[in-house]
């Protein structure tokens, strides 16, 4: 799989240019040469991002944001978003991409749900569980997020390795009752 990071990147440089381009095709006082430079802009961006070219899609967005600076003022202009929402934007546009590069059939949505029900049903079950110190409770949290994430990305295998990882954490508390 490639550097998750350099997806996140290529998946921010997407998310802008879809949104600046949006923006850009709703401004018709511009007149129809402005619109399709902006348009042309986007659909470069666009095909850098596809192709893996980072640095031009950056240089397709300072395009995008050049002819939107004119609209600055305007109250749909898309702005900065704050940074927990620019998060979860560019969390839906990396997911579709790290979700590519799996193999065929690996995302399987009945496998994922119950996969996902499995981590949050252990992960409650230890955390109620009071022979389970604070070390356990942080450990059953960081595991069931892990395999969340993972099964949110379509990495099924990855997320019943966290699985496996936390159904050892509640039989190593299973086994305190015994004792």
């Amino acid at each position: 799989m490639a550097d998750v990071y350099y997806i996140w990147r290529l998946a921010e440089a997407a998310q802008q240019i879809d949104l600046l381009a949006g923006f850009l095709a709703t401004r018709h006082a511009d007149g129809p040469a402005a619109l399709r430079a902006s348009a042309e802009s986007a659909r470069a961006g666009r095909a850098a991002v596809a192709a893996g070219r980072l640095g031009e899609a950056l240089d397709r967005i300072d395009d995008l944001r050049e002819h939107a600076a004119r609209w600055a003022g305007h109250p749909h202009h898309p702005g900065e978003p704050a940074a927990v929402e620019h998060e979860a934007r560019v969390w839906d546009y990396a997911k579709d991409m790290l979700r590519a590069q799996l193999p065929p059939g690996e995302a399987k949505v009945s496998t994922a749900g119950r996969i996902l029900w499995q981590i949050h049903r252990l992960r409650r079950e230890i955390c109620a569980r009071p022979e389970a110190d604070e070390q356990a409770r942080a450990d059953a949290l960081h595991l069931a997020g892990r395999g969340a994430m993972a099964v949110e990305i379509g990495h099924l295998g990855a997320a019943r390795k966290e699985l496996k990882r936390l159904r050892a954490l509640a039989e190593r508390y299973a086994g305190d009752e015994d004792g």
